[in-house]
């Protein structure tokens, strides 16, 4: 990794929101997935302050214009999806996912605002797209 300390609170968010995202789909440890997400907004909320501050260096926005310029987005093969039973009673939704989407959401914002939403891990889109698709419902619905 680079000692560049931005860089690395960068991927360090990145790796939060994506696993905040993939505990947020997979439907259970709302408690860690709130956790992280909130350590990825955090993260970047960071670095969009360093960036938009007046005194900020060139070397925050170069570094990171350069990453979001440099980027192409990795082709990974899909994981095995584990077996579901959907006969199985819909899942709760409560205040804490609530509080997931809120801050998946703004590490998803934040990423746009900086021009790195190229960088945004495919699970934390899922994420935010599944939780704008099933927002309205007081419980989450399997679909067959």
């Amino acid at each position: 990794m680079s000692s560049n300390p931005d860089l690395q609170r960068l991927s360090a968010a990145l790796e939060y929101a994506d696993l905040a995202a993939g505990l947020y789909l997979a439907g259970g440890a709302d408690q860690a997935a709130r956790l992280l997400a909130a350590a990825a907004e955090q993260q970047l909320g960071d670095l969009v302050r360093l960036i938009d501050a007046p005194s900020a260096t060139v070397d925050t926005r170069e570094l990171l214009a350069r990453i979001a310029r440099a980027h192409r987005p990795a082709v990974v093969a899909p994981r095995q999806s584990p077996e579901r039973d959907w006969d199985e009673s819909p899942v709760e939704v409560d205040g804490t996912r609530d509080e997931i989407v809120a801050l998946l959401r703004a590490a998803w914002f934040m990423l746009e605002a900086m021009g790195l939403a190229s960088l945004a891990p495919q699970r934390l889109q899922q994420a935010v797209e599944h939780s704008t698709v099933f927002s309205s419902s007081t419980a989450l619905e399997p679909f067959v």
